[in-house]
């Protein structure tokens, strides 16, 4: 329980067999449960997960990173076994808590990855504070305030009977119906391996509050995402997979677009659940960005497309 740690302490709790260890840190009132891999001198990944989702959806693209970084893989706020936000839980207040884990993890600049909603809480985050980020990846995410929404999820806007449509829609069987819709390579990511990721009770609760606030409120959430994208100016990657079926191939070409020198990386025949479909294309990129040339960028050159996979 975060009262049980002292303030911004970080406490190991377990190893696991396949090469990372499980803490628990406590930053002021919010306990954070994070996944570590590698050494800790080398350079550090941090990756933050979407929704539905958990840290654990990248265990296999940190086992591939950690032969060459520190790789930490916290639970956001609300989500896996990290603490309940106190009050906003947006993307935001996961920003703010990712600074903080920054610093508390000693403050050295991190190669920030953010897949889904985990894509505007990194850029919030290097927005509030830039000098602790060494280079920004941006995966299969929403940082626009334009974004089309079906015509159907507008009936979560409403009071009362948006509530009761939320809760049928991104409830445990809503979710778990997914998988159908958003994986497109089901052998990789199997089924019985997407429920694992909806065994969290607070984690569904967390996902339907965060799907029905930016439905209700796209431009005041999304505004200040948006309004970042030009003033980034570290090494960024965008990666998008080609059978997205929520946000085309064409939203990432334009988030791309929008950062100043960002690569653009298709991964061919991928869903949304880009870090389980194809976790060798994901780190294949994110080390090219991570271990680039001296400015950073995949070949030295800002700006281009490339096909992994």
């Amino acid at each position: 329980m975060p009262h049980a740690l002292s303030r911004n302490r970080t406490t190991p709790w377990k190893a696991d067999t396949n090469g990372f260890v499980t803490s628990r840190i406590a930053l002021g009132p919010h306990l954070v449960v994070t996944d570590v891999f590698g050494h800790p001198t080398a350079p550090r990944v941090l990756l933050l997960h979407g929704i539905p989702g958990w840290r654990g959806n990248w265990r296999r693209v940190a086992q591939r990173l950690a032969a060459d970084a520190h790789v930490v893989a916290p639970d956001l706020l609300g989500f896996g076994e990290s603490g309940k936000p106190n009050g906003d839980f947006h993307a935001s207040a996961q920003a703010e808590m990712v600074v903080a884990l920054i610093r508390q993890l000693g403050g050295r600049p991190v190669h920030l990855v953010g897949f889904d909603f985990g894509g505007p809480t990194a850029v919030l985050a290097y927005g509030r504070a830039p000098e602790l980020v060494a280079s920004l990846t941006l995966a299969a995410t929403n940082v626009f305030t334009d974004t089309k929404i079906p015509l159907a999820l507008h009936l979560v806007r409403p009071p009362l009977v948006g509530d009761a449509f939320a809760r049928a829609l991104f409830g445990r069987l809503g979710l778990t119906m997914m998988w159908l819709t958003a994986v497109a390579q089901r052998r990789r990511f199997g089924f019985a391996r997407y429920r694992e990721m909806l065994r969290f009770a607070q984690g569904i609760t967390s996902t339907r509050r965060v799907f029905q606030a930016s439905l209700r409120d796209l431009r005041g959430l999304y505004a200040p995402v948006e309004a970042t994208l030009p003033s980034i100016r570290v090494p960024c990657t965008v990666i998008w997979g080609d059978r997205d079926p929520f946000f085309p191939l064409a939203v990432g070409e334009r988030t791309a677009s929008q950062i100043p020198g960002a690569t653009f990386v298709r991964l061919p025949g991928c869903g949304h659940f880009l870090p389980e479909e194809d976790p060798d294309g994901f780190a294949q990129a994110v080390t090219a960005l991570v271990h680039g040339s001296s400015d950073g960028r995949p070949g030295g050159q800002g700006g281009s497309v490339a096909n992994v996979g």
